[in-house]
């Protein structure tokens, strides 16, 4: 086995070890010695490629949802949010992804990482999938997208944070007819 193996094996055991840790506890008592004796490694170990336990949540969560988040170009915008919602509420509603929410609340340095690495890559795909809706004329091209995605995803977190609550199919429903109907386009005559 190469090194460049070993090392990859190393680091898989690891975060493996992060989010078993987490299904045992909460972040608060998440520690580096913990994580190294769950994946049968040193702690400088860990140290060569992370440098702080919230570190390790955000590549553990990033290695779960990889490809929780595609997009299905050939679905309509509204089936693709509804999707992604849903996928992100049981995300964030599983130990890893509460340890991120937690991770994100005490450390800006690593809820402004998580934002270019994890969440504006993301954006950039919906906005090629809110294009196509607007191609295929599903959704009007004036309407503020920025502040549609905002109003969206930010009802998810607010849920999971304020509330300890996975919103369920028919609140994410009744929150994407709230905001996408506004920006459809109807094909409503208006009578004399």
């Amino acid at each position: 086995m190469s090194e460049l193996e070993k090392s990859s094996r190393r680091k898989q055991c690891i975060l493996d070890a992060v989010i078993a840790a987490l299904e045992d506890y909460e972040y608060s008592k998440l520690t580096i010695e913990e994580i190294a004796a769950r994946a049968g490694v040193g702690k400088s170990t860990i140290y060569r490629w992370w440098k702080h336990k919230s570190d390790l949540v955000f590549e553990a969560f990033k290695q779960e949802t990889a490809s929780v988040f595609d997009l299905d170009y050939a679905q309509s915008l509204e089936f693709n949010l509804k999707q992604q919602l849903l996928k992100l509420s049981h995300a964030l509603n599983r130990p890893i992804g509460r340890a991120l929410l937690v991770v994100l609340s005490e450390h800006r340095e690593a809820a402004g990482e998580f934002f270019s690495q994890y969440l504006l890559p993301r954006r950039e795909a919906t906005r090629k999938l809110i294009q196509l809706a607007i191609q295929n004329g599903e959704i009007r091209a004036d309407y503020p997208f920025e502040l549609m995605l905002d109003t969206l995803y930010a009802p998810i977190h607010y849920q999971m944070i304020f509330f300890n609550h996975q919103p369920d199919e028919a609140y994410i429903q009744a929150l994407l007819n709230m905001v996408l109907q506004p920006a459809r386009i109807t094909t409503e005559k208006v009578s004399p």
